[in-house]
């Protein structure tokens, strides 16, 4: 559940900026994690997609081997990746 005020929170930020700079979708790009829950990712987009009236693009890209190559790209071009998803009560669990 804490987790999935966080996707919330993440989202209708997401959905709030596209709407300001007039984009016609929003999304993200949680659901490459093999931990995050992407059909409640996917829901929760929907139903501020429904609030914010901006069309919330649908996605899993963990699939298809989006994750491993996500994995990568970033050894490619250096770029950082963190082991926690950047709560305190994540970082917490695992000692950081």
């Amino acid at each position: 559940e804490r987790c999935f005020r966080c996707y919330r929170l993440r989202l209708e930020m997401a959905a709030k900026y596209a709407k300001e700079y007039n984009f016609d979708y929003f999304c993200s790009t949680l659901s490459i994690s093999p931990l995050k829950n992407a059909r409640k990712l996917n829901d929760i987009g929907e139903e501020l997609s429904e609030i914010y009236k901006i069309s919330h693009l649908p996605n899993d890209f963990k699939k298809k081997g989006g994750y491993k190559r996500s994995i990568e790209l970033s050894a490619e071009y250096d770029l950082y990746r963190q082991n926690y998803c950047g709560c305190v009560f994540s970082k917490n669990e695992r000692g950081l």
